[in-house]
């Protein structure tokens, strides 16, 4: 009896020894997909391990490794990755970073086919030399907020939707309220390269282009001359802008949808007399947005799954439930098509959403060139500081430095 029992033993430690073998060695045997996100674990981790599952149920021969990435070590991780001889797969980036790579020519370029489920105005913003660089992930096109209680005792008027009308109201409003009319993170990034495109300054080599950009600086200048601009605009960052209006330091700024709740959360009773409406549009009468997109390196050896990958995380469903999560557009036509961005309540959060998908139907198309992108934005934003850092500056003067940067302009563009 005793024999058959461990025999019995025997039989099922070694079914079990070989199931295990048969389990390693497929696991082994499975491609390593690996994908970084910037900053997407907080919020949407449960959504990203469904969309992983489902994507190994039908590539049964790959792993997805997920890596979420601090945003501020985002660019530096991503370079030295890819010049390694194993980057990611698949990488979330921003398109200001992801066009020096496409430059470099170090990025894998998608078929026509690869983006037919996109917004087209979204994709047409990722190309280099006529190739598709990335993928547009999702985007944000920022609102006007603003102190509608305040702006409705000074002013008479409906609210603003311009730059122009800002510039000409700025001067009632301070003196009506005592607070700056306007704050924003003008000497950051490429805040100002975007107001100078709303009024078809591009390229900056035009006497209409000069011109128009003299009365842009000239206008600012004032602005903070007479004290309707933060003393510190030319050090806050975007964060710093928000926290402007929520101390009563702002009547009006523009930013990301996803920056209301956070209004809402902090300062309650700033945000009870808010508004928001369009954002400010220039002579054009366009809107511009923020852009997250997708890349796989030309480095990576699962480059067709990576691409299968990329479509899963950006098909209708997935994007809409990311949306509904994060409070960010879509890029995925189809999920903008869904109710949910069509019929919005009054509250705040709901409505900007509405108006910031409204947006997309007429996005700028002006845009400085993408090649050295990033040392065009810091001489535009230089050109500004010493402009508005100059305890007295004229007109002619004023004209002068736009000169000279529309030459600095063409020498960037040149080398």
């Amino acid at each position: 009896m005793k024999k058959i029992f461990f025999c019995i033993i025997l039989i099922i430690l070694s079914a079990g020894i070989i199931l295990y073998k048969i389990h390693s060695d497929k696991f082994d045997n499975q491609k390593k997909l690996s994908f970084w996100s910037i900053q997407l674990k907080p919020i949407y981790e449960k959504e990203i391990n469904k969309i992983i599952k489902e994507f190994e149920n039908t590539h049964p021969d790959y792993k997805v490794i997920w890596v979420d990435i601090p945003i501020q070590e985002a660019q530096k991780r991503t370079l030295a990755s890819i010049l390694s001889s194993t980057p990611p797969d698949l990488i979330n980036l921003n398109p200001d970073f992801s066009i020096i790579l496409a430059q470099r020519n170090a990025l894998y370029t998608f078929k026509e086919k690869d983006v037919e489920q996109f917004y087209p105005s979204l994709t047409s913003k990722l190309k280099y030399n006529g190739n598709i660089y990335a993928l547009p992930f999702y985007a944000t096109s920022p609102v006007t907020i603003y102190n509608k209680k305040i702006f409705e005792k000074c002013s008479k008027k409906e609210f603003i939707t311009s730059y122009n009308e800002l510039f000409e109201i700025s001067d009632k409003l301070k003196t009506c309220s005592n607070v700056a009319p306007f704050a924003a993170s003008l000497n950051e990034g490429d805040t100002l390269a975007k107001i100078l495109n709303k009024y078809n300054i591009d390229t900056l080599k035009t006497e209409n282009e000069i011109d128009s950009a003299i009365n842009i600086y000239s206008e600012f200048n004032n602005m903070y001359k007479n004290n309707l601009l933060p003393k510190d605009i030319l050090t806050i960052n975007h964060r710093e802008v928000i926290e402007k209006y929520m101390s009563n330091q702002a009547l009006i700024i523009v930013a990301g949808s996803n920056f209301i709740d956070m209004i809402k959360q902090n300062a309650y009773d700033v945000y009870s007399q808010s508004d928001i409406s369009k954002q400010l549009v220039g002579e054009n009468k366009k809107y511009d947005i923020s852009l997250m997109n997708l890349i796989i390196p030309k480095k990576s050896k699962n480059i067709e799954a990576a691409v299968d990958f990329a479509l899963l995380l950006t098909n209708e469903k997935n994007q809409l439930q990311l949306a509904k999560l994060t409070n960010v557009l879509p890029a995925n036509k189809y999920a903008l098509e869904n109710e949910y961005f069509k019929n919005c309540s009054d509250d705040l959060v709901d409505k900007s959403r509405c108006i910031s998908a409204i947006q997309l139907n007429n996005l700028n198309d002006r845009e400085f060139p993408n090649k050295n992108k990033k040392t065009i934005n810091e001489a535009i934003n230089k050109t500004l500081e010493e402009i508005l850092l100059k305890e007295t500056i004229s007109k002619n003067e004023i004209k002068t430095k736009v000169k000279n940067l529309s030459k600095t302009l063409k020498n960037i563009e040149n080398n």
